[in-house]
């Protein structure tokens, strides 16, 4: 990336997933996944379109319609839906971990369909990157029911191949407009699955849980993916998945801070061999 304009960028975008999952656990005090899930779908879809008017352009082929919902449905519909319900059964720490496997699964997706050739110098620091993760948070690991973990390692998939999938078909988008029409196309499936899995909950007017959809709507998602789909526009996917690491880092820090809990040094050893894993992921081929 860039000397100073792009990682700014990745940092906020990290910055701001980070906080998500401080904030899916104050939501969960509030309102069930499916209130979760159709909030958060609504208000980035409602502050994307607010901020990214101008860049929306509709396809003119149906064959454009249909990529333009398959990623919708992988990044937005599925990823969300299958996070939200598997967290409910599984530690926030272990939930990060998993999630943010797709670093791994994204590389060995375009390893095999975008032909994205790398090194083992590159292969060994992803694979540094996820054990200094493992280590952060190998002591929460506590998984009662394993429907969520398979829930969680499917979205961490949903992910991955919404990645691929929008480098090998849909980079000559605008980013906004690109943004704000797979949230209008993920919206109808969304607002089924939320129907059918939990309902329209009273707790969905209150102004507690809507200021944290708020968030998580505007930068957790609207201008966070907004910042993803350009770098991904530019960059290949083995060249940034590396630094993909550093949210739940953040996560960490926040929950430090937000939520004053304990930092061990197995968490501090396991933050020094994801650093070494990033830098390189970044350096080396």
């Amino acid at each position: 990336m860039q000397k100073y304009g792009e990682p700014a960028l990745f940092f906020l975008m990290a910055f701001f997933w980070g906080l998500n999952y401080i904030m899916v656990k104050y939501a969960y005090s509030y309102d069930v996944s499916s209130s979760i899930l159709i909030m958060r779908v609504l208000y980035a879809l409602a502050f994307s379109s607010a901020l990214f008017f101008r860049q929306i352009k509709f396809p003119k082929k149906l064959a454009e319609h249909l990529k333009v919902f398959v990623l919708a449905n992988l990044n937005i519909t599925a990823f969300f839906s299958l996070w939200f319900f598997g967290e409910t059964g599984v530690s926030a720490s272990l939930t990060s971990i998993i999630i943010y496997s797709y670093p791994i699964m994204s590389l060995a997706a375009s390893y095999f369909l975008l032909n994205d050739r790398f090194g083992m110098g590159k292969a060994t620091g992803i694979a540094l990157g996820f054990a200094g993760l493992v280590i952060i948070f190998f002591r929460s690991v506590d998984v009662s029911d394993y429907l969520d973990l398979i829930m969680l390692i499917l979205a961490a998939l949903s992910w991955a191949l919404g990645t691929v999938f929008y480098r090998k078909f849909l980079t000559g988008y605008d980013s906004a407009g690109l943004n704000t029409l797979q949230l209008l196309y993920a919206m109808p499936v969304v607002l089924v699955i939320a129907l059918i899995t939990g309902g329209i909950n009273r707790n969905l007017m209150n102004p507690q849980f809507n200021l944290i959809m708020l968030y998580m709507g505007s930068l957790g998602t609207a201008v966070a993916y907004f910042i993803f789909l350009t770098l991904y526009r530019k960059y290949r996917v083995s060249a940034i998945s590396a630094y993909f690491f550093i949210v739940p880092a953040i996560s960490v820090v926040l929950s430090l801070i937000i939520l004053h809990e304990g930092i061990s040094r197995t968490m501090l050893i396991g933050f020094a061999i994801m650093s070494v894993g990033i830098y390189m992921s970044g350096r080396l081929r």
